[in-house]
């Protein structure tokens, strides 16, 4: 089998599966590696992808793109680990169809993420933003919502009214899992966002199978939460992230930051592995660590005063 046709029929394999999104994201990272569309799957090596890689790395940014102008540098390192993802996928998915015998992708090197600052919506920002908010109950109930659950924005669109539970402060969201697919999982609500979603609902009935938020023309859409949010933060006058995914960062931090252990953050978002909360929330500016030290740290305070007075005895 061609490659091209392998690809046409992974990308196939996809339908139903993920998200047209999804596969769009696969399909354009898959372009690359053209220049061995006509070689057949099983000759592909390690080293034919390693080639194509090492052309990628030196890549100009936004190459050929439509809006905007191409940027000396080579290509960003997240845009390079998108590539080896989506490329590993790919072989993967040949090796489980007995295409391939084993998967040449799994050799490629990828640069290493630059640190990154947290990416959560502050407190602040969060208090400023539900004030807002409250000058219409739907916009106040999505902040709520997303601020108390930690949802993604793909749950929180596709929010039925069946999904809710308000007598037990839990709800229901279909989520885009980090593999592509949706996946189920139940959220959970304090009384504060239980009760703004009661007068929202009161205000605004639906019928069970129903979206629970609704724009102008219909089921309230991803780009109209963004919309949304961006036009509560210019009213606020917030300069800093409060885009939906600042939200489930800053509903791991403030969770974490009260006391909550990895493994419950871990549940509560969502993930199957700990590992990814620790990598992608479980981030801490400098002045942060130096203030969690200070409280964590296992010395004595009451030890190093005595230590000091007996410093200053000698001197």
């Amino acid at each position: 089998m061609r490659l091209h046709k392998a690809i046409q029929q992974f990308l196939d394999s996809q339908v139903g599966v993920f998200s047209p999104a999804t596969q769009k994201w696969y399909a354009q990272r898959l372009k690359p590696l053209k220049p061995l569309y006509d070689k057949s799957l099983k000759a592909i090596t390690a080293r034919d992808l390693q080639c194509l890689w090492g052309k990628l790395a030196k890549n100009e940014r936004w190459d050929a793109h439509p809006n905007r102008p191409a940027v000396r540098g080579g290509l960003s390192p997240y845009t390079l680990h998108g590539y080896a993802r989506a490329w590993r996928a790919f072989f993967k998915w040949g090796v489980q169809q007995d295409y391939l015998s084993h998967n040449p992708a799994t050799l490629l090197k990828q640069p290493p993420l630059p640190e990154q600052p947290p990416k959560a919506l502050l407190p602040d920002d969060l208090t400023r933003l539900l004030s807002v908010a409250r000058a219409d109950l739907r916009d106040y109930a999505i902040v709520c919502f997303l601020a108390d659950t930690g949802c993604r924005v793909g749950g929180l669109v596709g929010l039925r009214l069946a999904d809710l539970n308000l007598e037990t402060g839990r709800a229901v969201v279909w989520e885009k899992g980090r593999g592509g697919g949706r996946k189920s999982r139940t959220v959970y609500m304090k009384a504060c966002t239980v009760e703004a979603l009661r007068v929202y609902l009161c205000a605004y009935p639906c019928e069970a199978e129903a979206r629970v938020f609704q724009g102008q023309r219909g089921p309230l859409t991803t780009s109209g939460v963004y919309q949304l949010l961006k036009r509560l933060a210019r009213k606020a006058q917030i300069t800093g992230r409060h885009n939906p995914h600042a939200f489930r960062h800053g509903f791991a931090r403030g969770a974490l930051q009260n006391g909550a252990d990895l493994g419950t953050v871990a549940q509560l978002l969502g993930h199957c592995d700990v590992t990814i909360t620790v990598r992608f929330y479980a981030r801490w500016a400098d002045d942060e660590l130096k203030a969690k030290h200070t409280v964590v740290s296992w010395p004595p305070e009451e030890g190093s005063r005595v230590d000091q007075v007996a410093v200053e005895g000698e001197c």
